[in-house]
């Protein structure tokens, strides 16, 4: 049962409170940022959480060094949540309460199983749903203010194209990583002996990277347990591409140090760069859903029934389908990147005969219609597939640089005073 619930906590990347701890831990200031507080007991709750589903040593040294990441961290949820109320992308009680129905759904339970498998480990339900709303609200921001900027052109598409036909033959790497920044409150010592602490353990397990990147990592990659993906050498920096050469499938790096910070790898798969156009078994997929909440009265659901048919008729791609969804007031976006057998087989089997760039069945639930779209796999049937999968590629990455320093600059613009 342990396991179990910590597979669960790190899944959802919840916040685990403990009754006791809050009668023993003080409410004093660990940080205010732009007149919010986190408070100590914030701070020390989130690090049990973190030491619980990470598997991490429970050591006073260890957990003294990654204090300072810990409250980054923390600090980092609570201007994303700023940011998106600044900007008047509220998240209303029925999506948390919806995106916490898709969170047990994911581990096989009905909500009010879920509620109770948390209350029996001390789990305050109203703190998940604060991470429910942080999480959700910075994917309106992401939406709203960063994906527009994202605009592709015919030559992008065959450059890429070009770069890929030149390596044909060579490896490209399946890579995730954790990121912990050198920043005015840490020195570069410390984050150096976190690091080093993270690698030495997750080496011991590597299954533990997803949750430990959940926890640790502060790039925008860290709610996919760290996923970059499909990359090449020359793609990443001088000493991210030598340590990439010399790794093994299933291997964790050393830290490797950057501009800002040390950078963690693991190497999930390794490939040969290919565009034959012959057909493939596909071992990964990459899915976006749009998932419409079906209402309990008969006509809004034919209201909604319609509004997805409108929605089927007019995405057209995987990018698009990210701006159809933010226009929609109903409509929430699902993202699925892995092996396919950890992917739901409803929405496996929905795509089954589905292009990259294309959409499958509609998935209907009592309370909601999901449209799954495939967004890439590892190969393509066709050139005019590996070009869609270029485009999400690029797309995504060019919105990964975005998202970082669209944070960057909130954060460089933000008042934070840290007590810690």
């Amino acid at each position: 049962m342990n396991k179990f619930i910590v597979l669960i906590i790190t899944t959802l990347l919840t916040i685990a409170v403990s009754a006791s701890a809050h009668a023993q831990r003080s409410d004093s200031i660990a940080a205010v940022v732009n007149g919010d507080i986190i408070t100590y007991t914030d701070l020390y709750d989130r690090m049990d959480l973190i030491i619980k589903s990470s598997g991490m040593p429970n050591t006073k040294d260890f957990k003294a060094r990654l204090l300072p990441q810990v409250l980054t961290g923390l600090i980092t949820e609570n201007i994303q949540l700023q940011e998106a109320k600044r900007l008047g992308l509220n998240t209303t009680d029925e999506e948390i309460a919806k995106g916490f129905e898709e969170l047990s759904k994911q581990n096989n339970l009905t909500a009010d199983q879920f509620k109770s498998v948390l209350k029996k480990q001390n789990v305050r339900i109203t703190t998940l749903e604060k991470q429910i709303e942080s999480q959700l609200a910075w994917g309106k921001v992401i939406q709203s203010e960063i994906r527009p900027r994202v605009i592709l052109s015919d030559s992008d598409i065959d450059s890429e194209f070009v770069r890929l036909k030149s390596r044909e033959g060579q490896s490209e790497f399946f890579v995730a990583e954790i990121f912990l920044p050198v920043d005015e409150s840490s020195t570069e010592a410390d984050v150096k002996k976190a690091a080093d602490d993270l690698s030495r353990q997750l080496s011991k397990d590597v299954t533990k990277f997803p949750a430990a990147a959940r926890q640790f990592s502060q790039s925008a990659t860290a709610a996919q347990g760290g996923i970059i993906g499909w990359v090449t050498p020359d793609q990443m920096d001088e000493d991210t591409g030598l340590a990439l050469r010399n790794m093994s499938v299933q291997q964790i790096s050393q830290p490797i140090k950057g501009n800002d910070g040390y950078r963690i790898l693991f190497l999930r798969e390794k490939r040969v760069i290919t565009l034959d156009n012959g057909e493939q078994t596909q071992e990964r997929m990459r899915i976006k859903m749009a998932v419409f909440e079906l209402p309990d009265d008969e006509a809004g659901r034919k209201e909604t029934r319609n509004e997805v048919e409108i929605f089927r008729r007019d995405v057209k791609g995987c990018l698009d389908i990210m701006r159809l969804v933010t226009k929609n007031k109903s409509a929430t976006l699902q993202e699925f990147d892995d092996v396919i057998s950890s992917i739901p087989s409803q929405i496996v089997d929905a795509v089954t005969d589905v292009q990259i760039g294309e959409i499958g069945k509609t998935i209907e639930s009592e309370s909601s219609l999901s449209v799954p779209m495939v967004c890439g796999r590892d190969g393509g049937a066709n050139i005019n597939a590996v070009e869609l999968e270029i485009e999400n590629r690029i797309g995504t990455q060019r919105l990964d640089v975005l998202q970082r320093q669209y944070l960057r600059d909130l954060i460089a613009d933000a008042y934070i005073e840290r007590r810690v």
